[in-house]
């Protein structure tokens, strides 16, 4: 098993999203032309750092997974697709095999776009600094 980082995390979600949605563009990042029905946008939101006893440390990378649907389908397309974003984004591999699993899953449509709020909270190991030997004292 190898340090988990917030990139790993992401490309965690695009390949889910590939593999679910093989027809489907994946975009990431802001999108100024090409966008068409049926296509993702995966955004990153926030990546939380919170100390925790000893040395590890928890990371909470959170990502805005949108669609967006047909003018036909709407509503009704994005809640069919908000459903099996639920278990497509469950649990993620990485392109290095870990996985790792979405604790938190919300969805919302705004403007006529799904969006997916998704959170992969997950322990990582910080290690101590270590003292050199040349700056230790002997008394």
């Amino acid at each position: 098993m190898a340090e988990i980082n917030f990139n790993q995390v992401y490309d965690g979600v695009t390949l889910a999203l590939h593999r679910a949605f093989p027809k489907a563009h994946i975009h990431g990042g802001v999108i100024k032309q090409d966008l068409k029905d049926g296509d993702f946008n995966v955004l990153p939101i926030t990546a939380n750092h919170t100390e925790q006893m000893g040395t590890r440390a928890q990371h909470k990378p959170v990502f805005d997974v949108i669609y967006y649907p047909s003018k036909a389908g709407g509503r009704t397309e994005s809640l069919r697709v908000a459903h099996q974003l639920a278990f497509v984004l469950r649990t993620i591999q990485t392109p290095n095999g870990d996985k790792v699993h979405c604790l938190t899953f919300d969805t919302t449509i705004e403007d006529d776009a799904l969006h997916c709020l998704v959170g992969y909270p997950h322990f990582v190991y910080v290690p101590e600094p270590a003292d050199p030997m040349e700056n230790l004292k002997i008394e």
